[in-house]
């Protein structure tokens, strides 16, 4: 009897660290969120501004949206000079962004603001190129 009853606790301990060690593993997998992974795959192969820009116009909600503008802050490097292609091609990201249904004012904002302090003399642009963007989609929802 002793016996058997001794058995049936090593039985029971074996089952529940397995019970214990599933637990934890599913607990694991499900804090992954694939909203995330899905968005940093979307933005991985991004490499120059044309990219950027037919992103923006196709970005289909606000959290790819912010992760492309940050993508795009951190890797794009604006001119001096307002009136260079290169330097207005890169603004046109900002019309892109503001003209998308899907982004929301604290993107339209975060860029901006971001923009504006690391390029003062580029105010004026960055405030028409919003303003550019803000009324193709106004014109879009009506």
């Amino acid at each position: 009897m002793n016996n058997s009853l001794f058995i049936f606790l090593i039985a029971a301990l074996v089952v529940i660290i397995i019970l214990g060690i599933l637990l934890v593993l599913f607990f694991t997998h499900k804090e992954k969120n694939p909203k995330n992974i899905n968005a940093s795959k979307i933005n991985a192969n991004i490499s120059n501004i044309e990219d950027f820009i037919s992103k923006a116009n196709t970005a289909k909600n606000s959290q790819e949206i912010q992760t492309l503008i940050l993508q795009f802050l951190n890797s794009q490097k604006f001119g001096s000079n307002p009136k260079d292609s290169a330097t207005k091609r890169k603004l046109d990201f900002i019309s892109a962004v503001s003209a998308n249904a899907n982004a929301t004012p604290k993107n339209i904002s975060f860029l901006n603001n971001e923009l504006k302090k690391r390029y003062k003399a580029l105010k004026k642009e960055i405030d028409a190129y919003e303003q550019i963007g803000l009324a193709k989609r106004k014109m879009r929802q009506s």
